[in-house]
């Protein structure tokens, strides 16, 4: 074998000390393996002339590539200082991809075997004894959103089915006076004919200037033990309360935090308005529904062990929210509640299938908006409470773990996947990912995460492929969204966008140019596009049709 491989390496000009493995100290030739067939083939003409590589290397091994000396000649070397970098931050990557798609793989699973369960969590709740009052709060900046918050209150009013007698609250701030849409919430409150004995009220928060220092307000007003928020663009759907409801008693925690969708996916379709985007409600939807059914619950599941708030569609215990107040300077103060209560060591589950559809942005430029905000927030909240996630609070080990894994871990693992994808892709396109120019380890690392990274799509795609009988046409169309979105093409994209607000947040942060609280655009919302279909009732692991 080493006759055979060192007189072919050195006629074409290569320069291969020989080696134990290459046999030889033994002196018998065997048949070529299939590895050195293919660097024989890979090799090029003969050569004139001879060069000689640095070190030694071997014929097929896992560090050795094709390379040329300075006199271009061809030559075998062993990997340098940067392609062991590249070799590092591919086996990090292949790893967490390998996880997150077995996790993936264990949540669409279990939801697919509850499916086949006798009876419906719905109908469990209806004959619960238990049916205690509960009040929903809805938190309203009453100029943005005039126009959609009597639609709302009806809305929650008349289509939502609660366990127990329900009232409706809303607190607003206005900077100035609006007497049209103020005297409308002032009839509403004397209005006898809400089914079912419903009571709702409007209260007025003068001083505010943020949606914290409304829900502060409310919860001094609210008097009932349980309490429900929602966004002034939510319409929940009928059986979601029942839900979220039924968990609270089952698991016995102190929050039950719902998921969301768009409720306009019709609008602004083929993005005909300025700034607009073709199908932005769709994308955003598609977003949504893999986050919500897939990866908060990876997260909650085998990681953090708890789920946490997200500032609209969750059920409270009243005496565990009130026990702390939201801060009226974060930028999410959804964010912020949530970390004081875990520290704290309350107990917060999520429900996926407990759904309130949502109003997306009305373009490009107010969705950077919204999603800057909650980077910011995200990222001012996680250096606040850094300190507490080691050293206070009443966590197990895994919560602290998890904590620093969800909120400080996060900016390592960006770090980590531009320089293995956004720098190594690009190297790859002038030297192709296989064994004669990376070698066999960074090849096998490169398959791998690109395989493993498919994890994610198969199943998100399989969940909507599922739920398409419950949504016809949408739950098509749903389909090939969810399919584009988690795909690894998908995946960069929205990676590539969630970096520049990564990297505008830190700058913003870093440079204190963070300004106010910023409330997201909104529109007069279709009725006929907000309603979606409300079967009777839905087994846990259903969803609901989008409109």
């Amino acid at each position: 074998l080493a006759q055979a491989i060192l007189g072919q390496a050195v006629r074409r000009g290569f320069a291969i000390q020989p080696t134990q493995s290459l046999g030889a100290r033994s002196g018998h030739v065997h048949p070529p393996t299939p590895v050195q067939e293919k660097y024989k083939a890979m090799l090029p003409p003969p050569q004139l002339t001879t060069g000689t590589c640095s070190g030694t290397a071997d014929v097929g091994a896992w560090t050795t590539i094709i390379s040329e000396t300075q006199d271009g000649v061809p030559c075998l070397r062993t990997y340098n200082g940067f392609e062991w970098l590249f070799a590092l931050l591919l086996a990090v990557l292949a790893v967490l991809a390998t996880v997150t798609s077995l996790c993936v793989a264990f949540i669409s699973l279990r939801r697919m075997l509850r499916r086949c369960r006798k009876g419906s969590r719905v109908s469990e709740a209806r004959r619960m004894e238990e049916a205690p009052p509960i009040t929903a709060v809805i938190p309203c900046y009453l100029p943005n959103e005039q126009f959609i918050i009597e639609e709302t209150v009806e809305w929650i009013m008349r289509e939502v089915e609660a366990p127990g007698a329900l009232e409706v609250l809303v607190v607003y701030n206005t900077p100035q006076d609006l007497p049209e849409i103020e005297a409308r919430l002032k009839e509403l409150q004397v209005d006898g004919a809400w089914p079912e004995g419903r009571r709702f009220r409007a209260m007025r928060v003068q001083e505010s200037k943020s949606k914290a220092a409304n829900l502060n307000a409310a919860l001094r007003e609210v008097r009932d033990a349980y309490v429900v928020i929602y966004d002034a663009d939510h319409h929940p759907d009928k059986d979601s309360l029942l839900l979220l409801w039924e968990k609270m008693v089952r698991k016995g925690v102190d929050c039950v935090q719902g998921s969301y969708y768009m409720r306009n996916l019709s609008d602004n379709q083929f993005g005909c308005s300025p700034c607009a985007f073709p199908c932005l409600a769709r994308i955003i939807d598609a977003e949504f529904f893999t986050d919500w059914f897939l990866m908060k619950l990876v997260t909650r599941t085998f990681f953090l062990g708890n789920g946490y708030f997200s500032g609209s569609n969750a059920l409270w215990k009243t005496s565990v929210l009130a026990s702390r107040e939201f801060s009226e300077t974060a930028q999410t103060e959804d964010v912020d509640m949530a970390i004081q209560q875990l520290l704290d060591g309350r107990r917060i589950e999520f429900c996926a299938e407990s759904r309130s559809g949502e109003l997306a942005p009305m373009n490009c430029a107010s969705m950077w908006k919204q999603r800057l905000r909650w980077t910011i927030g995200w990222d001012e909240t996680s250096l606040k409470h850094a300190g507490a996630f080691t050293d206070s609070g009443r966590l197990r080990c895994r919560a602290r773990c998890g904590l620093i894994w969800t909120f400080l871990i996060r900016w390592a693992m960006t770090a980590l996947t531009v320089g293995a994808v956004y720098v190594g892709l690009p190297v790859t396109t002038f030297r192709p990912l296989d064994e004669a120019h990376w070698g066999r380890l960074i090849t096998l690392l490169g398959h791998a995460c690109f395989f493993m990274g498919l994890g994610p799509w198969a199943f998100a795609t399989l969940e909507a492929m599922l739920l398409i009988p419950r949504r016809g046409l949408q739950g098509v169309l749903q389909v090939f969204f969810v399919a584009v979105v988690s795909s690894p093409f998908g995946f960069a994209t929205f990676f590539l966008f969630n970096f520049f607000l990564q990297v505008t947040s830190c700058f913003k942060l870093s440079t204190g140019r963070v300004k106010g609280w910023e409330v997201t655009q909104r529109a007069p919302s279709c009725s006929k596009v907000s309603s979606p279909p409300l079967p009777s009732e839905a087994s846990e692991g259903s969803t609901r049709a989008e409109p």
